[in-house]
């Protein structure tokens, strides 16, 4: 079979090689869409921590396809079955596991970065992380289920209520996909702000009511639309340290921020040490997501309720990755989400 191996950083190629078998507990999956998300081009730059990649390695996190093979033990989803798939591979046996937080399973492994992921014509998979969805939803959407399963995550922990005001930090995949995510708490008004307009027609094709840039003074901006408050709620996606800067100030007193970029490189942020407790802030680290709401996410899509469709911009072949990991890189055009498909 055709997938994209990167080999080591900077050592990218589609080769030919073996397609898997389904073993004991796994469903082979013939893959039809899977979508480029920022750390896949962080991945071949070689700036992915440690941690959390393995090379050599087949990218690709964000993916779906059709279930064309099931090992020993398997009785569903079923040969035919159309499945979005979780990316992390959590234990369900750990104390987090336990707890319902399997984003935080003891042992990582996740598609794309540890495990051969989606940049490939198939991927075998165990079967409880292929979660089937009905054949009147299409491929090219459903490939989005694990990047808005991340951005539900930050929203809902927001504990965001109607009426609210919430300022989105980053306009990129996540962070609209944060805007789609807020609509469904009927926020008074939803503010992008980003480094540039690049993204700005799709901001607020997702949502967004007002779109700010740095150069606008975000601070004054935000203030003076509530009123003098603040935001309600900071989502935080950019995975910058001025980002991170930038949505303690954007927060009104009493107000939440979820943080759910990763700067990276262990680097430091100077803080006001008292920010925290005079704002009276509720701060929330976000990474990934769990399989139980995974499974909500790609419900609400399902159902149309969790609109996704504008974010998708963009479809090459498998053996265009090269062009499309230059436009990721590049953003000469407006991007949204990317997919590759075998």
């Amino acid at each position: 079979m055709k997938a994209v191996f990167i080999n080591a950083p900077h050592q990218a190629a589609l080769r030919d090689i073996a397609q898997p078998a389904a073993g004991p507990g796994q469903v082979l999956v013939r893959v039809a869409a899977a979508g480029m998300c920022m750390s896949d081009l962080e991945i071949l730059k070689g700036i992915r921590p440690e941690p959390y990649i393995k090379y050599p390695i087949i990218p690709g996190h964000e993916w779906c396809g059709t279930v064309v093979e099931t090992g020993p033990g398997v009785t569903r989803p079923a040969v035919g079955q159309r499945v979005a798939i979780e990316g992390l591979n959590p234990c369900r046996t750990c104390f987090w596991c336990q707890r319902g937080e399997t984003n935080l399973c003891v042992t990582y492994n996740e598609f794309g970065f540890t495990l051969p992921g989606g940049y490939a014509e198939y991927v075998a998979v165990r079967a409880d992380l292929a979660h089937p969805f009905a054949d009147t939803l299409s491929f090219d959407v459903a490939a989005l289920t694990e990047p808005a399963a991340c951005a539900g995550h930050g929203i809902l922990r927001a504990g965001m209520r109607p009426g609210d005001t919430i300022a989105i930090v980053g306009p990129g995949t996540i962070g609209l996909l944060g805007v789609a995510w807020a609509r469904l708490f009927s926020p008074r008004r939803i503010i992008a702000l980003g480094i540039d307009r690049m993204n700005e027609r799709l901001a607020r094709m997702m949502g967004v009511t007002e779109y700010l840039v740095i150069d606008d003074d975000p601070v004054s901006c935000v203030r003076e639309l509530t009123d003098g408050r603040g935001a309600d709620v900071v989502f935080e996606a950019a995975g910058s340290e001025t980002a991170i800067q930038l949505a303690f100030d954007l927060a009104r007193r009493g107000g939440t921020v979820a943080l759910a970029g990763i700067v990276g490189g262990q680097r430091q942020i100077p803080l006001e040490s008292d920010i925290f407790c005079l704002k009276n802030l509720h701060v929330h680290g976000v990474f990934s997501y769990t399989s139980s709401l995974f499974a909500q996410s790609l419900r609400l899509i399902e159902n149309g309720l969790l609109d996704v469709r504008p974010l998708l911009t963009h479809t090459f072949p498998l053996a265009e990755y090269s062009y499309a990991f230059d436009l990721l890189r590049s953003r000469r055009e407006p991007v949204g989400k990317i997919l590759l498909k075998p």
